[in-house]
């Protein structure tokens, strides 16, 4: 059965509409295109793969170094003492985050909110350096 049936229109050109311009070939292969159902997913499917670091704790040593590091810096607050300190920020979206480093001097260290101000206005969270050590301002 196969060919038979289209032995009388085989031999035709190919009919041109004189009133509907032929389609592109981009909006031909557009209409075969996925249709996108699920609006949104794909931004759902990249926020769920995008890796976080959890938050590390503290051991004693590193607890011992940050406090004497802290107490040099209160020391030496008048001379706006230059810092490398690296600190967790927590990620808005989902559990964890990452680590940032960050180099300015001290302008204070606020107890009061728990913060450290740079000379620069950034307030970072005394409850997120990770790492703090004196550096010298080159």
């Amino acid at each position: 059965m196969g060919m038979e049936k289209y032995m009388g229109i085989i031999d035709h050109e190919h009919h041109v509409s004189p009133r509907h311009p032929r389609m592109s070939l981009m909006d031909r292969a557009a209409q075969f295109a996925p249709f996108a159902a699920l609006t949104g997913y794909d931004s759902v499917i990249a926020e769920t793969g995008r890796e976080t670091s959890e938050r590390a704790e503290l051991d004693e040593m590193q607890i011992l170094r940050m406090d004497e590091a802290m107490r040099s810096i209160q020391e030496n607050l008048s001379a706006r003492p230059y810092v490398r300190l690296t600190r967790f920020v927590p990620d808005p979206r989902k559990n964890g985050g990452r680590y940032e480093v960050i180099e300015g001097n001290v302008r204070n260290i606020d107890q009061s909110i728990g913060t450290l101000v740079l000379t620069d206005d950034r307030a970072v969270p005394l409850r997120d350096i990770f790492d703090i050590e004196l550096a010298r301002n080159d």
